[in-house]
């Protein structure tokens, strides 16, 4: 922690050189924590940031031990939002909800409690102290401080999905900060290819310098990452390992697909395409929720997008379909928007007509049986499909 009590008044390390904290350690001062009363120790490094812990047998319920990455984090942000704001206080108490903001910010419109996340917490935890906060008409700002994994795929943690948020310049982003380097990274127009995989375009770079709250998007022209290649790529893998790695007498999805009588290897191409941007809520794959939707449903003479929204609602009720948690963005009307979405791709590649509130196949239900049937498929919804892509 940064903060401490001396003389009864609120005392920050950030604010003093080493040597003036060597001095006052020298004197024999005495800090003591703002939250239990426990006595404080002064750790000055010669690398380190100065800071206060507290000692081996102290238990504070509030604070807790804290890495030095934390640490630098709070520094960083501190001395930038402190530059754009008069009213910023550091690891703040909020008595209402007995929880410790990393940085507080008053405006005269808002109060803001940046929330930096260095370990991995239950998300349970996130959506609590989120909700706690709008209680208090608060806005918590959370920032991902973890280490990604990214080369040709971004691949993100459950936990690490829940810092997910939406603009409609960016589509589904992440924002990630890498104090070591004094950067922001944000990871605009996330496309989901499994559960943890996504691709997304080439990162932005923000300097901590140019943080602002909320934060401003530079005006950089972003490069969407889909392609036709990729996508249908990424598609065929996804269907092997799941022939390769699941036994269709205990896979529930796959006893499904070929209970129907459909060959899951030649399921036709409109069963799998991206819903861009909101199909990102679902976390199964596009292939797996669009063949449910297709068996329950679009299989009939009239569909409604209110008819898909049921069936997807039941099939989530009964644990065949899996939303991700995203506590970080609303979840007002996210089935029908990824219903409307799927309906309407169908209709642009011809496989729907809508009349009125309603569509219809274009033709009868087909699933290609042998390889040379798939591939007069594919020949024929590839252009269709590439045409789609370029106006995304």
């Amino acid at each position: 922690m940064l903060t401490a009590l001396f003389n009864q008044q609120l005392f920050t390390t950030i604010h003093y050189s080493r040597e003036e904290l060597r001095g006052l350690r020298r004197r024999g001062a005495s800090f003591v924590c703002p939250h239990c009363s426990s006595v404080l120790t002064m750790k000055i490094g010669s690398r380190n940031i100065p800071h206060f812990a507290h000692m081996s047998q102290a238990d504070c319920e509030l604070v807790k031990g804290e890495t030095l990455h934390h640490l630098l984090s709070k520094q960083l942000l501190y001395d930038r939002v402190s530059s754009l704001h008069a009213r910023v206080s550091l690891e703040h108490y909020i008595r209402e909800l007995k929880q410790v903001a990393d940085i507080y910010v008053k405006t005269d419109t808002a109060e803001i409690a940046i929330e930096i996340q260095c370990s991995t917490i239950p998300i349970s935890e996130i959506v609590r102290r989120t909700h706690g906060y709008h209680r208090q008409r608060i806005t918590p700002f959370w920032i991902l401080t973890q280490p990604l994994k990214s080369k040709k795929l971004l691949s993100l943690t459950t936990f690490q999905q829940a810092f997910i948020r939406y603009s409609p310049h960016l589509d589904y982003f992440l924002l990630q900060f890498l104090p070591d380097r004094s950067i922001f990274q944000l990871y605009s127009h996330l496309l989901p290819v499994s559960g943890t995989a996504f691709m997304s375009a080439a990162p932005i770079i923000i300097p901590v310098s140019e943080f602002t709250l909320p934060p401003s998007i530079p005006d950089v022209s972003v490069l969407h990452p889909y392609s036709l290649s990729h996508w249908y790529d990424y598609r065929t893998k996804w269907i092997y390992n799941r022939i390769h790695y699941n036994n269709a007498r205990t896979d529930v999805f796959l006893r499904e697909v070929y209970g129907e009588g459909d060959t899951f290897l030649y399921l036709p191409l409109y069963i799998g395409i991206p819903v861009i941007p909101h199909g990102i809520h679902i976390r199964n794959h596009e292939v797996e929720w669009q063949y449910y939707v297709w068996k329950d449903c679009l299989k009939g003479d009239s569909i409604s997008e209110e008819s898909v929204c049921r069936l997807l609602d039941r099939r989530i009720a009964k644990g065949h379909i899996e939303l991700r948690s995203l506590p970080l963005l609303k979840r007002d009307e996210v089935i029908k928007r990824i219903a409307s979405g799927y309906l309407r791709l169908l209709e642009e590649v011809q496989v729907l007509s809508k009349i009125n509130d309603t569509y219809q196949l274009t033709e009868p239900w087909s699933c290609p049986d042998h390889f040379s049937a798939f591939e007069k498929h594919k020949h024929d919804f590839f252009p269709k499909w590439k045409h789609i892509l370029k106006k995304l």
